[in-house]
């Protein structure tokens, strides 16, 4: 149609698609689910934040800073 606005959907990309150039220097916010169950102060179950750990890890190996945000509870 003449006059219309054509838009190309991108590809979604993980962590992982992203090459060192992209990431080497780039200050990354990632957000990370990392409500864990706890008995009063005491986690019971680390499982998500070990989870978060190969994608920290990924990122800082890039050369990127990371800064990780989550929250606790509802």
């Amino acid at each position: 149609m003449p006059g219309s606005l054509t838009m190309m959907a991108e590809k979604k990309k993980s962590v992982g698609d992203l090459t060192d150039k992209e990431l080497k220097g780039k200050k990354v916010l990632i957000r990370c689910d990392l409500n864990v169950p706890l008995d009063g102060k005491k986690i019971t179950d680390d499982t998500r934040i070990r989870a978060s750990v190969a994608t920290v890890k990924h990122l800082l190996d890039k050369g990127a800073r990371v800064a990780v945000s989550s929250h606790l509870g509802r």
